[in-house]
């Protein structure tokens, strides 16, 4: 049998989960009313809880999903000062791209040391038999 929490703890738990509750509604009235875009940072952040906690909440995480814009998944939702631009993601893209020929490059040389040391070693297990009686 698991030990139990003793009252108080559990308590006391169980009190900050129904504050924390009654913040983030608060926080979702606040928001709406305000006209501010509802989303799982914004509430989050007001409320003064964790985004873990909102999407963990199942009634929360339903309120939450209701209030927000439709495309708010979406990259229309995302302001284009904080879209990545054309340039820098061709940018990011030619990084990794010489990123991957370098390593290509690096595997292919350490695959040869490898085999090499592998030879030795067989060699070296050979020797070790023969010359064993």
């Amino acid at each position: 049998m698991a030990p139990q929490a003793p009252a108080p703890l559990a308590q006391a738990a169980k009190h900050r989960t129904i504050e924390a509750e009654q913040r983030a509604r608060s926080a979702l009235i606040e928001l709406d009313r305000a006209g501010t875009a509802i989303t799982f940072a914004a509430v989050a952040r007001h409320a003064h809880v964790s985004r873990q906690f909102l999407y963990s909440h199942q009634a929360l995480r339903a309120e939450i999903d209701g209030l927000r814009p439709p495309d708010a998944s979406s990259a229309a939702g995302v302001p284009a000062r904080e879209r990545a631009s054309e340039n820098s993601l061709r940018a990011r893209l030619l990084t990794a791209l010489d990123d991957n020929q370098r390593l290509r490059s690096e595997l292919k040389i350490v695959r040869g040391e490898l085999a090499i040391a592998l030879g030795r070693n067989r060699e070296l297990e050979l020797d070790r038999k023969s010359s064993s009686p």
